[in-house]
């Protein structure tokens, strides 16, 4: 009877062992950096360590790429690019997202402070046959696993100018505007926006929004209390006071958004603008 029950149970296993030997040989995701950000897309490069690869240098991956279990929404292949190594295959793949394809899910899914990252498909190159690869990594936000080869936010943020208008002997108050362009096909709830406006080294003003939404695939215009003494701000803005009433300034912000259950992703915003000083 133990004889008989033995090769049922070894037939039963092989599945689950042939599992374990296939996660045994996954790979792993090791960056991602952001090379541009458009109103519409996102491209970037993901850094994968591999213990398998096609032929080539370059080859094609088919497969899933996934962020927090969710697909992302790329075409039916990515171009990849591969180097052999002393420590398995350095395998590049070039993503390229439609913002406005991206799912809600992920949002709802997305962890403030990393990424998790996986990888499951085959890789072929030029005539050769295609091989079966998967990784899988933790990136951390914040460190050199994310990060940006440019500048990030100028495409989809924007400093109209901030216009100091009622004065008095004491206070002058006025008002700053801010852009914020969601590409997603969803909306996007702000926490808390933190301001401040700057002319040169010198803080003019700062301030904070609260319960914002962004509307999605649209350009937002945020309008942001601003409000200086007097003698400080025409000590900053003298000259400009006496002229045009025009300088060159900035507005640096912080955009807290609501993003995985009772989380909170903070994007640093620094955009060039004007300060303008009106009678």
């Amino acid at each position: 009877m133990r004889r008989a029950l033995f090769p049922l149970l070894l037939a039963a296993l092989l599945p689950f062992f042939a599992r374990a030997e296939e996660r045994l040989s996954c790979g792993s995701v090791d960056a991602l950096e952001v090379t541009s950000l458009t109103r519409t897309k996102l491209t970037a490069f993901l850094r994968t360590t591999l213990p398998n690869a096609a032929d080539g240098g370059r080859q094609e991956f088919t497969g899933e790429i996934a962020v927090a279990n969710t697909p992302l929404p790329f075409g039916p292949s990515l171009t990849a690019m591969a180097q052999q190594g002393p420590a398995g295959n350095a395998v590049v793949l070039l993503v390229d997202l439609d913002l406005a394809k991206i799912p809600q899910a992920l949002l709802e899914r997305l962890h403030p402070l990393a990424l998790d990252v996986t990888l499951n498909g085959s890789l072929s190159g030029a005539g050769g046959a295609p091989v079966r690869v998967c990784a899988a990594g933790i990136l951390r936000i914040g460190t050199p696993q994310v990060r940006s080869a440019a500048p990030m936010g100028g495409s989809l943020a924007g400093f109209s100018g901030a216009r100091f208008t009622g004065i008095s002997l004491t206070q002058v108050e006025g008002q700053a505007t801010a852009t914020l362009f969601n590409p997603l096909s969803f909306p996007l709830d702000v926490k808390n926006l933190v301001y401040a406006v700057w002319a040169g080294d010198r803080k003019l003003a700062e301030g904070e929004r609260h319960g914002l939404r962004l509307h999605a695939g649209r350009e937002n215009a945020i309008e942001l209390p601003i409000s200086a003494p007097s003698a400080e701000l025409l000590s900053a803005l003298g000259d400009a006071v006496a002229g045009d009433g025009r300088v060159a300034g900035r507005l640096v912000a912080q955009v807290s958004l609501r993003v995985g259950k009772d989380q909170i992703l903070t994007i640093p915003l620094d955009l060039p603008g004007s300060v303008q000083v009106l009678p």
